[in-house]
């Protein structure tokens, strides 16, 4: 059997009079916004903005009011400061690129920092 001996046994049947106007109100009410979702939405705008709102009064307090930084922790910051220095092994990358014509530099370049670190 053929799918059009199927759809020629079938009776015909006629919509209702307002079965249009029912389906687009039906379709309306869908794609209206649910009250639930558009709070939300809301929310979530209100949490992202104040967050950002609190970030930047802390960076703007930091840059303007405190200035001076840090106050000094019982004499600590008066004393000489200890630099910092973390040894580097670099035998893993000397190994891997044996065969390729690369260059380390494996000694301190200056005798100063750059930068002073205290602690």
């Amino acid at each position: 059997m053929s799918e059009i001996d199927v759809w020629k046994g079938l009776d015909r049947v006629f919509a209702p009079p307002d079965f249009e106007d029912r389906t687009l109100r039906a379709l309306r009410a869908r794609l209206r916004p649910d009250s639930g979702l558009q709070r939300a939405r809301l929310f979530r705008w209100a949490l992202s903005g104040s967050t950002a709102a609190l970030l930047l009064v802390f960076a703007g307090l930091n840059l303007f009011v405190f200035k001076g930084g840090m106050p000094d922790g019982g004499g600590l910051m008066s004393s000489d400061p200890v630099h910092v220095t973390e040894p580097l092994n670099y035998g893993r990358e000397v190994r891997s690129l044996a065969g390729e014509r690369t260059v380390f530099l494996l000694e301190q370049v200056s005798d100063t920092p750059s930068s002073i670190i205290r602690y």
